[in-house]
Parts: C-alpha cells; structure tokens; sequence
C-alpha cells in the first residue's frame, strides 16, 4: 500500500512544481525578448527570414519578409508559387532557375533580382539560400534569407537625385563632388532636357551653402526690362505698376546659390550689368541709388555653345570668363542610352506613387524607345512614360502604347537586323560569360543593347538556357 505524503512532502514538492514554473517562465520571457530583438534587428537591416518545408510546400516568412513584399502575414497563403508571383515578371524565370539549380546541385545560391508589388513598386532584394538534406540525399527544406537593398541599388546608379550608370554620367557625379567645395562660378552647358537643373542644385545641395537658399532665374523667359527687376529687385515708384518695395533674386539668394538659367539669352546691355555684379559683388535696385552688398555662388546653365556664341559677337568674352570658371557638359540622352532602362524603371516607380500601377515595359517597348533619337532628353522620356501608362491601363507597356512618334517610327528591316555579326553561339557565350547580364553581353559582342534584345527576341532558344538578369 503506498504511503500517502506528509503535509511537508506536499509543500516540498509544490515549492519544487513552483521552481519549475518560474525556470520556464523565464526561458519564456528570454525566447521573447530573442525574438522580440531578432525582428527589430532585422528591420534595422532590411532583411528577413524564410523557411520552406519541400514535403507539403509550406512557406514560412519572418514578418520583415512580409513588410518588404507588403503583404499581410493574414490575407496571404505563403507557398513558392506564391512568392514567385512577387518577383518581377522578368526577372521570375531566373529566380526560379536558380532555386530549382541550387536544390539539384546542393549548391545553394546567392542572387540579386527584383519584387513586383502590387501597387506596381519595385524592388531590389538580395537573397540569400541552402537546402537541408537526409542522409539519403533527398531534399527536406530550404531556408534563406532576403534583403533590401533598394536604396543602396538607387545610390548606386544616382548621385543628388540625378540618374545615370554610364561612364559619362560617373563622370559627371565625380565633377559634382569636386565643385561642391570650392566656392566659385560654374557654367552648365547641355541640350534642353538634359538636367541642368538637377545639377545645379545638386551643386548647391552637396556644398557648404546648402542650408542657404537656392534661387532659379530663367534669363530667356522676361524681356530686358522685367528681368533687370527680376535679377536686382526694384522700389516704388521705380515704374508704372512698381507699387512698393521689392527684392531682386541676388537679395533673395544671398549667402546660397544664384542658378542663372539660359544665361545664353541675356541681351548685351543685360550682360554689362550683369558682369558689375560679378566683379564687385554690389548692385542697386531699379530707381534707387542705394547699394547692396550680396555673396552667391553663381552657377549659370545654357543650350548652346556660349564659347561659340562669344566668337560669333553674341556673348561677352569678359562675361564668359567670370561664369565659365568650371565648364560642365551634359551628355545627350541618345549619347548615353544603356541609362534609359534605368530611367524608365525609375520613372515607372514614381509613378507607382502616385496611383499609376503597371506591370512594367514589354522588351519590345524597351526596344523602341533604346532606339528613339530623344531630342527633348530625359524631358521627352518622362513625357513619353507618362503618356504610356495612360494607355497601357496598368497593363505591361507595349509599343502601341508609346507616343506616336515612337510607336510608328519605321525602321529599317536591314539596320533593325544587323545580325551578321551575331550568331547562337556567340551570344550564347557572351551571356554565359557576362552572366546573363545583356548590356555586358552587348559590348563583348560589339552591338548596341537594342540589337541584342531584338536577336533574343528572334531566337528565343539562345537565352533558355542562360539565367535572364538586366
């Protein structure tokens, strides 16, 4: 017969039961504040975690992973199939290659490539995976993890807001950042469209005089009379309609930059008062003998060749010198057109902010607008986006939806196929060599990036077996 426990056994063994409970209590509170600061590290550094169970297909996700797709862990059913419908249509079959490669080699893999989402923002992440095995080699899961790295993919190809990854335009980040700190006139010179502009105030924004004003003037834009009140303000009375007192753009911008826009336009009686100031720093407002002191930096931009326009008698020699201390040009879109996917994916993402979803641009469309001379710049380029996203209706942009001038430019069936120098092969080696990446692919083999996504347009059969990546 077993022996019924004393009063102090059961108070013994209750204190023992209560010990327990604390020690789990605590591990509890400890796997909390574990996870607590997993998630907080992981939205610190944009990345995620995620675990795929290969025998039912079950996909769990981290909550960071949820954040970056913009998906509520509640309404969304985690699966492959499902996360693939978030990767970028063209980038999905290289994702999907590498997933499915990395299983059958036990290699694992680490890829960048980019998220569709559903209001038509996209993303860059890079991913991270390896698969657990059995002891007889048959895959159990696979985990990995996934990372955003947008911003850094934006700062990578931008400088102040100014897109570019052509050598030009490094080129020109680097000028930038050398003019930023010395203090002295900068003259801007491109087409219409280019981005003079932008420059400028990434001039001013990246310099010591950014927490200063940045004051824009277009000289082409006012007649002679407006623009001298425009440029040193005016008192009253100084002319009919001047009713009080007002200050010129040198006042406003004093202490920051004064952005001379189209300075090419100025007249020659504009341009004598124009070099006083810059000599002297002093100037007075229209009707009054007062002087004023001002300190800008002056940054002038113009359309044309203003060397040119000296030679021709247009322009002051003596003027040129004082605003072309530091001479910056600006390439032509059509001089730097391995740039324009990238605006258009750039634009295509502002868009998105704005209420304007798509699904992205057809190879086709892309290959049109590569091809297009864009005399307006990256000013017609936007345009042309604009307009495309109408038409398209949220749908992937296609060449009857581009502009006009675009959709219906005729191209020559020789000079759109100038395959001669292209074959299978070597377009095969090309993309393996360069590793799937088209534009490295297009200067192995000496053709424009148009020329290539026409080719593999053409011959669908050459890039199956090649991992797609822009």
């Amino acid at each position: 017969m077993t022996k019924k426990p004393t009063y102090k056994e059961l108070e013994q063994r209750v204190k023992e039961l209560e010990k327990k409970i604390d020690v789990l209590k605590g591990a509890e509170e400890a796997i909390c504040k574990s996870e607590s600061r997993l998630k907080e590290t992981e939205q610190i550094a944009n990345i995620g975690h995620w675990e795929l169970d290969l025998a039912t297909n079950t996909l769990y996700w981290s909550d960071e992973i949820y954040r970056i797709l913009d998906l509520d862990p509640k309404e969304f059913g985690a699966t492959y199939e499902a996360f693939l419908d978030t990767v970028h249509p063209e980038d999905r079959k290289f994702v999907d290659r590498a997933y499915t490669d990395s299983v059958k080699n036990k290699s694992g893999y680490d890829i960048v490539h980019r998220l569709l989402l559903r209001d038509g923002t996209i993303k860059y992440v890079h991913e991270k995976c390896q698969t657990k095995y059995d002891e007889d080699g048959k895959a159990l899961c696979s985990i990995g993890t996934l990372q955003d790295i947008t911003k850094l993919k934006q700062e990578e190809h931008s400088f102040a807001s100014i897109i570019g990854r052509d050598v030009k335009m490094k080129e020109l980040f680097e000028m930038i950042r050398d003019v930023t700190e010395v203090d002295i006139p900068v003259l801007i010179q491109g087409e219409s469209g280019t981005g003079k502009e932008l420059v400028a105030k990434a001039i001013h924004n990246e310099g010591p005089r950014a927490n200063k004003p940045f004051v824009p003037v277009n000289c082409g834009a006012l007649p002679e009379g407006l623009l001298e009140s425009e440029l040193f303000g005016h008192v009253k009375g100084a002319f009919t309609g001047a009713l009080r007192d007002r200050k010129g753009r040198f006042e406003m911008a004093h202490g920051g930059t004064l952005f001379l826009d189209e300075v090419v336009d100025l007249s020659r009686v504009m341009q004598v008062k124009l070099l006083r100031v810059l000599q002297e720093g002093k100037f007075e407002r229209v009707g009054s003998e007062k002087t004023i002191s001002t300190d800008v930096r002056i940054i002038s931009a113009a359309n044309r060749d203003l060397k040119y326009e000296v030679t021709k008698g247009n322009f002051r020699d003596d003027l040129y010198y004082r605003i072309c201390v530091i001479p910056i040009n600006l390439p032509p879109l059509r001089e730097r057109k391995n740039d324009i996917p990238l605006l258009i994916e750039n634009f295509l993402e502002k868009a998105s902010y704005k209420g304007h979803s798509t699904e992205g641009i057809s190879k086709d469309a892309l290959a049109y607008m590569i091809d297009h001379s864009w005399p307006g710049n990256v000013r017609e380029l936007q345009s042309a986006i604009h307009y495309a996203l109408i038409k398209s209706k949220g749908r992937i942009i296609q060449p009857d939806h581009l502009p006009l001038e675009l959709s219906k430019q005729k191209v020559d069936q020789t000079s759109r196929r100038p395959f001669r120098k292209l074959n299978s092969k070597s377009v095969k080696d090309a993309l393996i060599r360069s590793g799937g990446n088209k534009a490295k692919a297009a200067r192995i083999l000496g053709v424009g990036r148009a020329t290539l996504y026409r080719f593999l347009t053409d011959f669908t059969d050459v890039s199956s077996s090649i991992y797609e990546s822009d």
